[in-house]
């Protein structure tokens, strides 16, 4: 990209030396080549050429009716700018242009996509925006034969999949994003905006001196207009009107200006901008997804394939983890491997361990569990071991120096039943086991909840009686819903001494009751909270019930001779459990 040089007799501000190493990745025909895919995808081949060669834009609800928010290259050449009108725009073209609502969420959807293909490249992979990625690639270019390869590889990858993009590498995010933008209007200009190549610059090399590379950096982005300072339009358009009224229309010359007439006039938020771009500032980059805690990756020039290729792999991996994680004092909860392939595919494993742990058997016999569902296709390039879940892990759950490692599913007590539940649900898929864990619920259907095991073992494996009583026994299986029964008492406040349940009749041999629960009065402000009165019977077959009357049922009164009407049917009786 040709640049006019700034005046040399300028000073020049030092730079912070960070030493960071940005790619940006810009898609600005991202709504575009979706366009195209989903004519393609509906076998339209008439209008995804339509799409690409011919004018077409997508348009969005506009003040003044719907406007064009993204037109195409052949649209753009006819005179077609976002913000016009539709009317305009046909104008513009005689009427020939092929129009589509726009649709934010897609984009959004297709651009998370792309970035979790790009994390075989960097661990840290940010947005830009809506139409690009950042990735932080510090240290690791020499892993694709250097950045150019690096781009080289992530334009394929993205044009694979019909998406045209423009790549520059800076020290800071801000600059790697302006450069990259501004390099796709260069492209627009030219009229080279495709996906069979991909349009970049990159400031200095990296293996440059600070100075070389900052020098670098104001050359490149002194010539670029004040707009392209960030991505926030509307603010940055009215600062680019008011400073070109004042004959400002180079980012140098900005910078040029004293600092504190710029802070007075247009606010201390443009000078960070620029500090951040030339890198005198912290120029943070967010990552999409919260770096996990302990990752580490391997990846071969070579791809992968054979079975054993993974599983030593894999081993490896979790070596290198448990030697992170060791050293941290942490233990893992959730492993998650990611396997990139050569065609661009990515595909993922994850499970939960239900104690934290960072005993290496143990970790390699549960992954192995699903190293057989990784298709590894034409080859496996990059692989990723990652524990986005931790928790402090004690010293003294090491083995003694000298004792050998002795691996969890061996143990005893609850680790051992941690390593059951582990190995289960890996083989079963996550989830599947289940523990109970107890509630603040009032009633028992909202006290006892059911989770996966290895979510929160340290709660789910403690088994109580819940708020209510401590000391109150609790049936072993309670029913999914109370069952309604009929019941003969001697008496309103009697236990019950017969009960129709299920078309049997049961007499009850033994009672214990009544135990009062309330339900919540807040849940129904104005009405009267619903009270049960529980009691634990055995009847002469040996079934023990927990059975209880809802408030206002008067039971069923025994006859002066000492018979039951079992006809009189009573609803407020109901059966909710069974004890073992």
């Amino acid at each position: 990209m040709s640049t006019r040089h700034p005046d040399p007799a300028r000073p020049v501000r030092p730079g912070t030396g960070s030493g960071r190493r940005i790619l940006a990745l810009h898609l600005p025909l991202l709504a575009i080549d979706r366009q195209v895919l989903i004519a393609q995808a509906n076998g339209a081949a008439d209008a995804a050429r339509h799409w690409r060669h011919s004018p077409a834009a997508c348009h969005a609800p506009g003040p003044r009716g719907p406007m064009i928010t993204t037109p195409n290259p052949a649209a753009r050449a006819a005179g077609v700018r976002a913000g016009m009108t539709l009317a305009e725009a046909r104008a513009r073209t005689g009427g020939d242009i092929l129009l589509a609502p726009a649709d934010p969420r897609g984009d959004r959807r297709a651009l998370a996509c792309l970035a979790d293909l790009a994390d075989r490249f960097s661990p840290a992979v940010g947005l830009d925006g809506d139409q690009g990625l950042l990735l932080d690639i510090t240290g690791v270019a020499h892993l694709f034969r250097g950045e150019a390869g690096l781009i080289a590889r992530a334009g394929a990858l993205i044009g694979a999949r019909g998406f045209g993009l423009t790549a520059a590498i800076a020290p800071t995010p801000l600059a790697a994003s302006a450069l990259a933008r501004a390099r796709a209007d260069q492209a627009r200009t030219d009229h080279r905006m495709g996906t069979g190549s991909v349009a970049a610059v990159v400031v200095a090399d990296d293996r440059a001196m600070p100075d070389e590379i900052h020098a670098a950096l104001a050359r490149l982005v002194g010539p670029l207009p004040p707009e392209m300072l960030s991505q926030d339009g509307e603010r940055l358009r009215r600062i680019a009107e008011g400073l070109a009224r004042l004959g400002i229309r180079r980012i140098d010359a900005l910078d040029a200006l004293p600092r504190s007439s710029v802070a007075e006039r247009f606010g201390p938020g443009l000078l960070d901008l620029l500090d951040r771009l030339y890198d005198r500032a912290p120029d943070p980059l967010h990552p999409r997804r919260p770096q996990a805690p302990a990752e580490v990756r391997m990846s071969w020039a070579e791809p992968i394939g054979r079975a054993e290729d993974i599983a030593a792999a894999t081993a490896a991996l979790v070596g290198d983890l448990v030697a992170d994680l060791g050293a941290a004092g942490l233990g893992a909860r959730r492993l998650a491997l990611s396997v990139h392939l050569v065609d661009g595919r990515l595909q993922r494993v994850e499970l939960g361990l239900a104690l934290a742990s960072r005993e290496p058997r143990h970790m390699m016999r549960l992954l192995a569990e699903r190293l057989d569902r990784i298709d590894p296709g034409l080859g496996i390039e990059v692989m990723v071991l990652a524990a986005p879940v931790v928790q402090p892990l004690a010293d003294l759950d090491r083995p003694l120096p000298g004792l050998g490692q002795t691996p969890l599913s061996t143990g005893t007590g609850g680790a051992a039943v941690a390593a059951l539940i582990d190995r289960i649900d890996a083989r079963l898929g996550n989830g599947r086991v289940r523990a109970v864990r107890i509630e603040a619920g009032v009633m028992p259907e909202t006290a006892i909840r059911l989770i996966p095991a290895a979510i929160a073992p340290e709660q789910a494996m403690q088994i109580d009686d819940g708020p209510h009583r401590a000391t109150a026994p609790r049936p072993a299986r309670l029913l999914t819903r109370p069952e309604p029964a009929l019941v003969v008492a001697a008496l309103p406040d009697d236990p019950p001494a017969r009960l129709r349940w299920r078309g049997r009749l049961h007499r009850v041999h033994l009672a214990d009751g009544p135990e009062r629960l309330t339900g919540p009065w807040w849940e129904s402000p104005g009405a009267p909270a619903e009270a049960r009165d529980y009691y634990r019977v055995e009847t002469e077959e040996g079934l023990r019930l927990w059975v209880f009357r809802s408030r206002g049922s008067a039971g069923l009164a025994l006859e002066d001779g000492g018979s039951a009407d079992d006809g009189a049917p009573e609803h407020g009786w109901f059966v909710h459990g069974i004890f073992a």
